[in-house]
């Protein structure tokens, strides 16, 4: 962050943590962070609704190639809805962490970002888009939280602090967890050391007030995501598994790194003919969806169908579902389409995982998919205390040692890597 938008800001601007306006602050965060967390509902509720209106006994699921016309023509539709969007908004093309970038240097998200990519999102994933929906819903929220902070005439270092806040909903109720949100922001700024209590507390305190929100309107949370076999409990040989699963998962995680970087470059000098790149991506995205069903969509529900089917799926089915979806998640970035990449992430992770299960059998498939999926999460995100929270969440607490030691490897392995587009990094300081 620059500066004026750094945390050390918002410390100068709060009071002290003891008096009558930083407990104002808190519940005004709370408020905040209460309607990330109803962004969220109804992202989601629009999501599932359209998504299973339109797919309706569309084979999705297939280990085989499926061709049904209706995936090219949902496909080439949403392409087209993705281009149109972003002509409307001249929106350009960003993941989360190059978005989360100009966020550090402006300490805001503009609304017409916010409403760009939310819709866009919805349309990408809706579609088939092999994305997640966090990306989308961090900007949207952080947006709305800016919106309310300078709508209250807020000094400017709590609009960031708002805008966070709202964020820091979102994830509370996405995660089910009032930490993961405040871990993610405290590690992407450890290193330059911005990060202060009192950004951490009120990001606690939105989350909390996200979930609860979350808990009020469904009823339940989303531990145990992932129903994996029997683990059989630790041993101490998991942790030496654990170290070769983990640097296997950050080389793989390097090779995605790479492949974004030089389709970015491909599809560079097409940015500004977003229709046109849209409908390509449709195009793609269409023809993987005939040939390869399972790369489509985020990949938790074909993750899971490939854990059931550990034993019968063929390893030529694994790699190619490896290689086609790093590939089509790439490509869909590339060509407009709007999403996140930390779920999508574990599909492949958890794929490889199963890869190696089926070669070396004699390691548990959850040792193998935990750290797996820990490896090449770390290479992406970089925050490997708020992917261990993450990962045990949507798995099983107890795989927790052996998942530690392949985040370590993960992230040290990958260390010279990151996700950021350069030339938009450049084009974002300029």
């Amino acid at each position: 962050m620059h500066e004026g938008m750094s945390s050390r800001k918002i410390d100068e601007a709060t009071d002290s943590l003891n008096t009558k306006n930083f407990y104002l602050l808190l519940l005004f965060v709370s408020l905040v962070g209460a309607i990330g967390a109803l962004m969220m509902i109804v992202f989601f509720l629009l999501q599932e609704t359209l998504t299973a209106l339109i797919w309706n006994d569309v084979p999705v699921y297939s280990f085989t190639p499926v061709f049904n016309p209706m995936i090219l023509i949902i496909c080439l539709l949403g392409g087209l809805g993705v281009g149109i969007i972003r002509h409307s908004f001249k929106g350009e093309i960003a993941i989360m962490a190059e978005d989360l970038i100009e966020f550090n240097n402006t300490g805001r998200f503009s609304l017409r970002r916010g409403i760009e990519l939310f819709i866009r999102g919805l349309v990408s994933l809706i579609c088939g888009a092999p994305l997640g929906p966090e990306a989308p819903l961090t900007v949207s929220a952080g947006a709305a939280g800016t919106l309310i902070a300078e709508k209250t005439r807020m000094p400017r270092p709590v609009v960031t602090l708002s805008a966070l806040s709202a964020i820091s909903g979102f994830f509370g109720a996405f995660l089910t967890s009032p930490f993961a949100g405040a871990l993610l922001f405290i590690e992407t700024t450890l290193e330059k050391g911005i990060m202060t209590w009192k950004a951490v507390l009120p990001s606690i305190v939105a989350a909390t007030a996200g979930f609860a929100v979350y808990f009020i309107l469904s009823g339940s949370f989303i531990g145990g995501m992932f129903t994996l076999p029997p683990y059989g409990g630790f041993r101490d040989i998991d942790l030496l598994y654990a170290i070769v699963l983990g640097l296997l998962g950050g080389i793989c995680g390097i090779v995605f790194i790479v492949l974004y970087k030089t389709l970015r470059g491909v599809f560079e000098p097409f940015e500004d003919r977003p229709v046109l790149l849209g409908l390509f991506g449709g195009l793609g995205l269409g023809i993987a969806g005939l040939l390869v069903p399972l790369t489509l969509f985020m990949g938790s529900a074909q993750l899971q169908v490939l854990i059931d089917n550990s034993l019968e799926v063929s390893l030529a089915l694994l790699i190619l579902l490896i290689v086609a979806k790093m590939i089509l998640i790439t490509f869909s970035f590339s060509t407009g389409f709007a999403g996140g990449y930390i779920f999508p992430g574990f599909f492949i992770g958890g794929t490889l995982g199963i890869l190696v299960f089926r070669l070396f059998p004699f390691i548990p498939l959850a040792v193998c998919l935990v750290c797996v999926i820990a490896g090449f999460s770390v290479a992406l995100l970089r925050s490997p205390i708020a992917l261990a929270l993450i990962i045990a969440i949507v798995f099983e607490p107890e795989l927790l040692p052996a998942m530690a030691i392949s985040l370590v490897m993960g992230f040290v392995v990958s260390h010279r890597y990151s996700l950021p587009y350069t030339r938009k990094i450049e084009k974002i300081k300029s």
